[in-house]
């Protein structure tokens, strides 16, 4: 009580849980980076809910910014940035640490195309305020980069395991996602009456940095991910081999349920 006026602290709402090597980039993607990174920083001294495990259900959409850094074709350096779009979600069973999620990403640029589908069984173990979580599912990639006549399929299925830690900073909840995929890979190269294909085995790396803001007062979630694939089908020397490639993507989720 101070002068008479009684102060009055609103209550804390719980915030659902969503759940390398050399790098290729340029100058330019970086810089995009950086401010999509500077936005976060922003967002973050705003403050948000505080967090809470993931619990019921929840479904999101997305849309943001995608940095393909891939390996060159013909005359295409190979680094593009485009649009990225998603639809994703989880289920937690009541009683249980076990939950259930999926997304499906759509990207494209003016040189790119991909489209991602995982399907994740997940635990969460509380400890207070923080959260540990853990599992694995099915994952599968499909891509497409074209430059002129000259086009190159990279096709991964496989498996995708995933663990995350989540915590509060401030009243800010903060989750960071890991993930490796293990995926076989199958290119395809292809210009006028050429034609070749690859098999091989492709690993990726992810990490995912997550945050719940308001965008004009609706409750979101800002991500900010970078992905490394060891092997990307690559047309080099007039055959079909494979490169590394990098993208970095900066999104904002939606709560549709």
């Amino acid at each position: 009580m101070i002068d008479g006026a009684e102060i009055v602290f609103a209550p804390e709402t719980d915030a659902h849980r969503g759940p390398p090597p050399t790098m290729r980039c340029n100058q330019n993607s970086w810089s995009l980076y950086g401010v999509v990174v500077m936005t976060l920083t922003g967002w973050l001294a705003l403050g948000a809910s505080p967090a809470s495990a993931v619990d019921g259900t929840e479904l999101n959409s997305s849309v943001g910014v995608w940095a393909p850094l891939l390996p060159s074709l013909g005359t295409s350096s190979g680094d593009s940035i485009g649009t990225i779009v998603g639809l994703g979600g989880h289920h937690r069973f009541d009683g249980y640490l076990t939950s259930v999620e999926s997304n499906v990403r759509y990207g494209v640029t003016d040189t790119t195309q991909m489209i991602n589908v995982d399907a994740i069984m997940r635990d969460t173990w509380d400890f207070g305020n923080h959260h540990l979580s853990a599992g694995f599912g099915y994952s599968m990639m499909n891509w497409d980069q074209d430059a002129g006549n000259e086009s190159i399929d990279s096709d991964y299925q496989g498996a995708k395991i995933v663990a995350g830690w989540e915590t509060v900073f401030g009243r800010t909840p903060i989750w960071l996602d890991l993930s490796l995929g293990l995926y076989d890979l199958n290119g395809r190269y292809s210009s006028g009456m050429i034609a070749d294909e690859i098999s091989d085995f492709a690993t990726t790396y992810g990490i995912d940095l997550k945050t719940d803001v308001n965008v004009f007062g609706v409750p979101s979630r800002l991500v900010l991910g970078i992905n490394y694939l060891d092997n990307f089908a690559a047309w080099q020397a007039g055959q079909i081999g494979t490169d590394d490639g990098v993208v970095l993507t900066g999104a904002i989720e939606f709560s549709l349920f």
